[in-house]
């Protein structure tokens, strides 16, 4: 069977859990279709355990309340100027955020954990958010500061390991085990899978794409440093190369879709400067991803984000980079597959991870429970 557990084992499993109230269990109705006791139905408990998911990009924060099978209860999407914020306010409108979120409820419900994606650089062992190119601190210990205010376990990962997570989950048959997923919008991160599992660095979510250098002293980044990937390939570099901006200025505003939308209207219509902006982003990608798949090999990569909609006018850029570097199939349609949606994703990799949270959460609760993971 699918879970390569005995029948007797699962039997037992499934006891314990109904025990705890985690499945709810009904016999089918109907006429037998084999010998032997009639067939039994299982599903999750929705109401067995509530986890909340708090996503911090830039210049948003998203808050929403998830039950035991998945489905959001309720969410809170506030707008905020992210680089303005210290790390004690921060702090401050995160936990006031997750009370008024929880409190909306008719019920009040009582959380069991929470799951946190930043962009930017994160712990894996602390939980603690290193460095992000959307905030002015550094060192924020997001993990120790919910733990003690909520006393629930807190995971904290990129939100690019996050994405992948999803998509390892919806896409497999089009991913396989192994690819790269490429956030490509705001900013241009990275996360990857790996015979299944996601790869991540000894002690951080180490995969930064965006800022590997691309150019010597080239554009400014908003990370601060200069020629970095996203400094051309993030819809702020594409921005600023179409308005022919200085390379040493970043672009200030936060570039909405629309934007994006009427910049590949322009380039199809056969505008310069947007052409330009797109074949210098395809260039950029281009190099990052031939980087990424020498050290890899070649597998399939995930274009995520708005701007995945401009790829036919990259196309050429990145096919060309990957060529040279000796790392492309024959087929481009078999190297890149493009999401759109990446916040949709980013909310399906938090939703698994609080899942897995809770699972360990009831796994350890009894000793009668076996320790595995349930979702």
């Amino acid at each position: 069977m699918l879970s390569g557990l005995s029948q007797a084992a699962l039997s037992s499993l499934l006891s314990s859990m109904i025990e705890q109230g985690l499945v709810s269990s009904s016999s089918e109705s109907g006429k037998a279709t084999k010998r032997g006791r009639p067939s039994t139905s299982v599903s999750l408990n929705a109401r067995a355990a509530v986890a909340v998911t708090v996503s911090l990009t830039m210049n948003k924060l998203t808050i929403c309340l998830v039950d035991y099978a998945g489905n959001t209860i309720t969410n809170e999407i506030q707008t905020l100027d992210t680089k303005q914020l210290s790390a004690q306010e921060i702090n401050n409108i995160i936990i006031t955020a997750i009370n008024t979120t929880v409190t909306t409820v008719d019920d009040d419900p009582s959380i069991e954990g929470i799951s946190v994606g930043f962009q930017g650089v994160t712990d894996s062992v602390a939980g603690d958010l290193l460095w992000s190119p959307i905030l002015s601190v550094d060192r924020l210990p997001i993990c120790q500061t919910l733990e003690k205010q909520f006393n629930v376990p807190v995971t904290v990962n990129n939100d690019c390991t996050l994405i992948s997570k999803a998509l390892h989950y919806n896409q497999k048959e089009a991913l396989g085990d192994s690819f790269a997923a490429v956030l490509f919008s705001h900013g241009v991160g990275l996360g990857v899978y790996l015979s299944g599992n996601p790869f991540s660095g000894p002690q951080s979510s180490a995969l930064e794409l965006g800022h590997i250098q691309y150019e010597r002293d080239g554009a400014l980044c908003r990370c601060g440093k200069r020629g970095c990937i996203e400094a051309y390939a993030s819809d702020y570099g594409i921005m600023r190369t179409a308005k022919s901006l200085p390379e040493n200025e970043v672009y200030p505003h936060l570039v909405s879709d629309h934007e994006i939308d009427d910049l590949i209207m322009a380039a199809d219509a056969g505008d310069h400067k947007a052409t330009l902006a797109f074949t210098t982003a395809g260039k950029a990608i281009g190099e990052g991803l031939a980087t990424v798949l020498t050290l890899l090999d070649p597998m399939p990569v995930a274009l995520v984000g708005h701007n995945t909609g401009a790829v036919n006018l990259m196309k050429v850029e990145i096919q060309r980079c990957l060529e040279f570097a000796g790392r492309s199939p024959k087929d481009f349609s078999e190297l890149i597959h493009c999401y759109h949606e990446d916040s949709s994703l980013l909310h399906t990799g938090l939703v698994l991870d609080a899942m897995a949270t809770l699972d360990r959460r009831f796994a350890h609760k009894t000793n009668n429970t076996p320790s595995v993971e349930l979702s």
